[in-house]
């Protein structure tokens, strides 16, 4: 890449001069700090760099064309003391590229699609009436929960392909956007990842992740062969920790919370069913239920 290079030898100073105080990136700054034509001059090459590179950033249409030594950082001037000072920020292209990877770290999106990355709260507006409400009611989370306020999660349930597992990622980014950690997983393939886990070491990270993370989101529950050690030496804790620290958690399946117990049963013995019942009221406590 071809990169600037400054050579300003036999110089007409007055010339530039002249030609500086008619720039516009350059006026407003000669006037707003009251500067006359012997400052301007003994800041000459500070002045033209500054014109020249800024020029530059105005044509520039992404990192990979940056022609600047400071690729992905825009010039600034500063008047500081009686002092004329160039600096460097990062340009509007490299604040993106910052962003996203903020983003990427932000959000553990474990096991779930691609396209719920993309996924926004625009899209997810319809004028179908519990739509509408679902969507009042994510607003409603994120300006509470923005204020500190101590918020229930939501269980949306419904039918396969009804836009639950989307709702979840158009939350995630609005939220994440706010600088919270958001942990979403498809529970079905989690449940597996506890499984394999045990065997490298790896449980206890993930579990620690899964009970701290700003808000938690999983999808599908009920949609998992069954198992009761991770229902009761996994899930059970995770939501009992969270339930305590009044941590936001969220879940879809395709059953309500009432019928959710019957997927998380071995068999009809009373045991059974106590422990089962014991899941299903932290997710009662945890969540508002809303149908889709």
């Amino acid at each position: 890449m071809e990169k600037m290079r400054f050579s300003y030898q036999k110089i007409d100073k007055e010339a530039l001069v002249d030609e500086l105080l008619k720039d516009p990136l350059l006026k407003r700054f000669f006037l707003d700090h009251d500067l006359d034509a012997q400052t301007v001059e003994e800041n000459l090459i500070s002045f033209l760099r500054y014109r020249d590179e800024k020029h530059i950033c105005e044509e520039c249409t992404g990192l990979d064309k940056c022609k600047l030594d400071t690729v992905g950082m825009t010039p600034e001037l500063k008047f500081i003391n009686g002092d004329i000072r160039l600096y460097y920020n990062d340009c509007h292209f490299m604040e993106h590229q910052k962003s996203l990877s903020r983003k990427d770290d932000l959000i553990d999106a474990l096991y779930m699609p691609k396209a719920i990355k993309d996924a926004t709260l625009e899209d997810y507006r319809t004028n179908s009436s519990n739509r509408m409400d679902i969507y009042r009611e994510m607003m409603k989370f994120i300006n509470e929960f923005s204020r500190g306020e101590d918020v229930k999660g939501m269980y949306l349930f419904g039918e396969y392909q009804q836009g639950k597992t989307y709702s979840l990622g158009a939350l995630a980014n609005e939220l994440i956007k706010k600088g919270y950690h958001v942990m979403i997983a498809y529970y079905p393939d989690l449940v597996r990842e506890f499984k394999s886990s045990i065997r490298d070491n790896s449980l206890s990270g993930i579990v620690s992740k899964l009970k701290t993370a700003d808000v938690l989101m999983l999808d599908d529950i009920g949609g998992e062969a069954h198992s009761a050690w991770v229902r009761d030496e996994i899930l059970g804790p995770i939501l009992q920790h969270r339930l305590l620290d009044h941590k936001p958690t969220f879940f879809t399946s395709n059953v309500a919370r009432k019928e959710l117990g019957a997927y998380m049963v071995d068999n009809d013995q009373k045991a059974e069913k106590m422990k089962a019942f014991r899941i299903i009221a932290r997710i009662i406590s945890l969540t508002e239920e809303f149908k889709m």
